[in-house]
């Protein structure tokens, strides 16, 4: 029942905007537009669905609310949250954008009268992206699958966040938007959020751990290093102190070198000749 009774916020929205019911949406060109649910979710696991009658350039996802609620009727959603982005024209590719995360992923595009699923991990702050109840993995630049267990997003703010469709960054169209929330979670959802966390936590543990430094220990500066520090200003310490009077002590007590035989040649008198 409460998915029936939820639907699209028809309280936020712009004169290119209008409703069918509560919960089916057409945006019309000529001015970008976001539309959100009027639920919000900051805990827990969701999952809805979106139908689509026709569109030439559509976008759904998340967002938060902005702090100006007017910011909706001028932005799309990858510039104010985290959309799968899907147009007529992209030969069956559909784009990851958002405010924050620069994606060069892609996934499998959806078509208009095809089941869109979105699932919302609170716990996990991950949006996964489903197509006919059939999870979908993202592909990267060079055409290659990445690893199927990959979300669509990750990272995502604490929330609360809001279910949200709009047209794109091109001012075009879509129509019949069909919001179903709340619906069961798809089979398997919880075995590949698990086979993640244990991929992690491997991770984790076999990371490197980082030395730790050695302890320092205070050892007396030599007397070379009192006269070093004497010679920059610094004050020696008493140890070094008391070193470096002994050596000079030393120093005054040692017997006078002998004459060298040039000191004894020239303290000689001059012979007579």
């Amino acid at each position: 029942i409460f998915r029936f009774m939820r639907g699209w916020n028809a309280n936020l929205t712009n004169w290119n905007v209008s409703f069918c019911k509560s919960w089916v949406v057409d945006i019309n060109g000529g001015q970008r537009g976001t539309v959100v649910a009027d639920v919000s979710f900051r805990t827990g696991i969701h999952y809805w669905e979106v139908l689509v009658a026709d569109f030439r350039t559509i976008c759904l996802g998340v967002c938060e609310m902005p702090k100006n609620p007017r910011v909706l009727n001028d932005k799309w959603l990858g510039e104010i949250g985290y959309a799968v982005s899907a147009s007529a024209c992209s030969g069956g590719t559909a784009f990851l954008y958002s405010k924050e995360q620069l994606s060069t992923f892609t996934v499998k595009a959806f078509l208009p009268g095809q089941r869109v699923g979105l699932l919302l991990d609170m716990e996990e702050r991950t949006l996964e992206y489903y197509l006919d109840g059939e999870r979908m993995h993202r592909i990267s630049p060079d055409q290659k699958a990445t690893d199927t267990k990959d979300p669509a997003f990750t990272k995502l703010p604490p929330g609360p966040l809001f279910p949200a469709c709009s047209n794109g960054f091109d001012k075009a169209f879509c129509r019949g938007v069909e919001l179903t929330l709340e619906l069961p979670l798809p089979a398997g959802y919880m075995v590949v959020r698990e086979q993640r966390r244990a991929e992690q936590a491997k991770q984790d543990a076999a990371a490197p751990a980082r030395p730790a430094g050695p302890t320092p220990t205070a050892t007396a500066p030599t007397p070379a290093a009192a006269g070093g520090a004497a010679a920059t200003g610094t004050a020696p310490s008493s140890a070094a102190s008391s070193a470096s009077l002994a050596s000079a002590a030393d120093v005054m007590k040692a017997p006078a070198p002998a004459p060298t035989a040039a000191a004894s040649i020239l303290g000689q008198p001059p012979q007579k000749k």
